[in-house]
Parts: C-alpha cells; structure tokens; sequence
C-alpha cells in the first residue's frame, strides 16, 4: 500500500510539475511570431484609432488589454452609420476562415474599403485573428449599424464618399 502511494505522490508531482510547464511553454507559444506580427500589423495599420476608445487621446499609450474594444463614435455618410466593431468579441466567436472572408466582404459597405484593408494579404489577416485571439474577449458590443438616411444619435464624425 505505501509503494503505491509513493508511486501515485510521485506521479501526481511529475504531473502537476509538468503541467506549470506546459502553461509556461503554451503562453510563449501563444506569443509568438504570429500573435507579435499580428500585433504589430494591428498598430501599422492604424487599427486602434477606430477600434480602441481614447487610443489617439492617450498619445498611444493605452495598454494592450483595452485595445480593439470597439466604440460609439460613429462614421456616417451616404451608406449610413458604420461604428468600430468590437474586434475582441467578433474575432473570438469565429473561425479564422470566417474572419479572412468576413475581412474580404466587409469591405462593400464600410468605411475601411477606403483605407488599408484591401491591401493586407491572407497572412497578415491569420496574424490579426491570432493576436485579437491573444488578446480574448473584452467589453460590449459597438451600436448596431444604422441605415442610410438616419442621423445618429450618437457622436458621429460625417464621412467624405470615396473618390
């Protein structure tokens, strides 16, 4: 009887010793080259002017626990309103092919068709979805999407059409 216990102390230990390392291993993994990329894709690419409240305020300094949270400042022009998705929330309950096409659809009907977004390869795409998974869900879903021709309630910046 005491062998097995022994046996079974000694295992459970190894275990428990084993397992504090494989969490260690799983967090670097977790941070690496594809989560930085995405990271640093993420802050090139101007993500967190729109989609972090305060971040141009903050003189970038907001840390990145609070980053791609969403907002209510909306953009509005002759397609509606369009608000900064909560990338957090929207990024955790799909799968990263469904965010590479959601990525190439969204574009039809928002503001960011005019920016940078057409311009970001499938690569870059998977890094974005493996960092914002890094980050995990945060905060609350951004006010629904409001239809042409109604005027928010909300703040709201008017938006020049594309040329």
């Amino acid at each position: 009887m005491y062998f097995k216990f022994t046996v079974l102390s000694l295992f459970m230990l190894v275990t428990f010793a084993g397992c504090a390392g494989c969490s260690h291993q799983a967090d670097e993994r977790e941070r690496g080259p594809d989560v930085e990329r995405g990271r640093y894709v993420v802050e090139i690419m101007g993500c967190n002017d729109c989609h972090t409240p305060d971040y141009m305020g903050s003189g970038s300094s907001l840390p990145e626990e609070d980053w791609l949270v969403g907002g209510t400042l909306g953009f509005h022009g002759s397609w509606g309103t369009a608000y900064p998705a909560n990338l957090r929330l929207i990024l955790n309950s799909m799968s990263e092919h469904d965010w590479l096409i959601l990525a190439r659809t969204m574009r039809q009907t928002s503001p960011m068709s005019w920016v940078r977004l057409p311009k970001v390869t499938d690569q870059d795409l998977r890094a974005v979805y493996r960092f914002v998974k890094y980050l995990g869900p945060k905060g609350t879903p951004a006010p629904a999407r409001l239809p042409a021709g109604v005027i928010p309630t909300t703040d709201y910046l008017e938006f020049p059409e594309p040329h």
